[in-house]
């Protein structure tokens, strides 16, 4: 299996995102409201990711509740 999609399947939508657990740029600003929160927050926040074997994969977040809104 191949590093990519070992972290496809880790990074589920709807799960909290924990920035602690993994190494974490932000990417770019969305203007898609929060699929889970009625957050007052205008826009979703993308991020890049990265694992410890350097496979990296890119999703938005609500930054009010931190839960992964997309994988992009």
């Amino acid at each position: 299996m191949s590093e990519m999609s070992e972290m496809n399947e880790y990074f589920s939508i709807g799960e909290t995102f924990k920035p602690f657990a993994w190494k974490a740029n932000f990417d770019m600003d969305f203007s898609s409201e929060c699929l889970y929160c009625d957050s007052s927050v205008s826009g979703l926040q993308g991020y890049v990711v990265e694992d410890a074997k350097g496979g990296s994969q890119r999703i938005a977040i609500c930054p009010a509740c931190q839960r992964v809104n997309a994988r992009y």
